[in-house]
């Protein structure tokens, strides 16, 4: 993995592999360059889409920014929780800028987490069949892993990331700064996400994300250490893209624990962050393999100790999610084709199983629900009825 040393004020960049390939411009305290990045291009307008709490926060910073290049821009706030990424809260996005006057010759820059980039991109996309995008990650979750990804999506009434599109941002800019005001929880459930592509791809980056959490790294506010690791953490899905820049062929495998994950998500109405809810979602995969043959018992356990013991996450299934509502959730996957269902799981740490090709596996309902009938007294015998922590 290459090695970068982070000082304040330093911007790096590098691609991302994707298709198209927008490039990541990555740092600490480096706000004061997006002004210079934006009028590299034309444009009439540029339009900031952001939520309050962040707004009032960073507003000023990312406002100055922008007058210091003598920018036209203004700035919408929006609603941008799980319960916002809807079709409703994006036909009043994509209405509002058209009330505003936006135009194909304008630029639309989304400043929040995974939610906001989601709604903001996809109205992107849709507006005159496209505006220019510029994705600025806020949240650990979405430095590391949901701005490397080209798909824009809203939810449905069915499931998560039910309703989308490809779309591809013209850059990628993150300022590090952002997660210093991040809640713990959030985090360790971005963190979630980093080990799972060790567990898909490189089985000898665990001992280094052990190491990292052995440091107490979510409690540490030393901002250029957590840019240190997030930069890490982008790595190693880089190496993922790499070698799927479509996102449909092997980089399906970062969707290992997603469809039981998702479900929880789904039925929680948000409440269990994303990275925990996936976290929650491989345990079950692990499990679910081991049932099939392939993962050792000590393999799965791997997964219980990274998660439940050294990140500390609660791998239960919620109180008030039943074995039938995780089902039928999973029966509307966004991953569902015409032969059903079906699964990301591991052959071996570091290896997906890959028997028709697209990285995932079919796997009977029986079978299925077997696992998870079973699977919170598992998570009690191995971790205890304590292990949890609130979300």
């Amino acid at each position: 993995m290459e090695q970068v040393t982070f000082t304040e004020g330093k911007m790096i960049h590098f691609n991302t592999y994707l298709k198209p390939d927008p490039t990541y411009y990555f740092g600490y305290n480096i706000i004061g360059e997006l002004g210079k990045l934006i009028n590299e291009y034309s444009y009439d307008k540029v339009f900031l889409v952001t939520n309050e709490v962040l707004h009032n926060l960073y507003g000023d910073k990312v406002e100055q920014s922008l007058k210091d290049e003598n920018i036209n821009y203004e700035v919408i706030v929006i609603a941008d929780t799980e319960h916002d990424k809807t079709f409703t809260r994006l036909e009043e996005l994509c209405e509002l800028l058209v009330k505003k006057g936006i135009t194909k010759g304008s630029i639309i820059v989304g400043v929040g987490g995974g939610c906001l980039t989601n709604i903001v991109g996809l109205a992107s996309a849709m507006i005159y069949r496209g505006i220019r995008y510029i994705e600025m990650p806020t949240t650990f979750m979405g430095v590391t892993d949901s701005c490397l990804s080209n798909k824009q999506a809203v939810n449905g009434k069915q499931g998560k990331n039910q309703y989308g599109v490809y779309y591809a941002p013209i850059f990628i800019f993150s300022d590090t700064q952002f997660l210093a005001t991040e809640s713990m929880t959030g985090r360790k459930s971005a963190f979630a996400e980093g080990i799972k592509n060790a567990f898909i791809n490189d089985e000898s980056l665990l001992n280094y994300y052990e190491g990292v959490l052995a440091t107490e790294i979510f409690e540490d506010m030393d901002i250029l250490r957590v840019t240190q690791t997030a930069y890490c953490v982008i790595q190693s899905k880089l190496e993922i893209l790499k070698q799927d820049p479509s996102e449909k062929l092997f980089a399906m495998a970062l969707e290992y624990g997603h469809t039981f994950g998702h479900a929880m998500e789904f039925y929680s109405g948000g409440k269990i962050p994303h990275g925990i809810a996936v976290a929650k979602g491989m345990a079950i995969a692990a499990e679910l393999s081991h049932e099939l043959g392939y993962l050792t018992q000590e393999e799965v356990d791997k997964h219980y100790r990274l998660f439940g013991e050294c990140l500390g996450l609660d791998l239960r299934i919620p109180q008030g999610i039943s074995v039938e509502n995780i089902m039928h959730t999973i029966l509307a996957d966004n991953k569902k084709t015409v032969k059903g269902v079906k699964y990301v799981l591991l052959k071996k740490i570091g290896e997906c199983l890959n028997p028709d090709g697209d990285f995932q596996v079919k796997v009977d309902e029986a079978t299925v629900k077997k696992i998870l009938v079973k699977h919170n007294s598992v998570i009690d015998q191995k971790l205890g009825k304590g292990s949890e922590i609130a979300c």
